[in-house]
């Protein structure tokens, strides 16, 4: 059922999406979906929970930075940035991020996430450029690096036709270069 209300979300967008829809189309009963989730916002809820957290990848980053692998982290900080080949879920994405602008459960869950996110991102920067004194830095490179993948998400979807590879090499070439400022 998840899956059905994550296609017809990404074709027609939340609001335009009624749960007699997604029963439909998923083959439950409405009755059943109402016993799973009380409104058609829980179902959101639970696909912003799942997606967001699939798209952080928070358990790569993590073993790498146990691990004090320096090059793993930088990898991920990369790919972080790296344009998404599923149009698809990228649209998805952007539905969460303007629903969460609207919803205020919805962007209480989103913004856990970031702040999660953040968390991660500044101490994998720690890890490449520790030193005292450096957390409100690495808190601005943090946001940066989030504020540079979004952006690059929302260009691919205006402009789905753009081959962003070399723009995301230019994306890849800022946070080094922040990060050897850090340094």
């Amino acid at each position: 059922m998840i899956d059905t209300a994550r296609k017809l979300f990404i074709a027609n967008g939340f609001h335009a999406t009624g749960i007699a829809q997604i029963a439909r189309e998923s083959g439950i009963a409405v009755g059943q979906i109402y016993r799973d989730f009380a409104s058609k916002e829980e179902i959101v809820a639970a696909l912003v929970e799942v997606d967001c957290g699939a798209y952080m990848d928070g358990e790569t980053l993590d073993a790498a930075i146990r691990a004090g692998d320096a090059e793993s982290v930088r990898t991920w900080l990369h790919h972080f940035v790296e344009p998404d080949e599923d149009l698809e879920e990228g649209r998805l994405f952007a539905e969460i991020v303007a629903e969460s602008s609207r919803n205020e459960r919805i962007a209480a869950i989103f913004t856990t996430l970031q702040d999660r996110l953040k968390a991660k991102i500044v101490s994998a920067i720690a890890l490449l450029a520790p030193g005292e004194g450096l957390a409100e830095r690495r808190g601005a490179l943090a946001d940066l690096i989030t504020a540079l993948s979004l952006g690059l998400l929302h260009y691919r979807l205006l402009r789905p036709t753009v081959d962003a590879g070399a723009l995301a090499q230019a994306l890849r070439e800022v946070i080094d270069r922040e990060l050897a400022a850090l340094r």
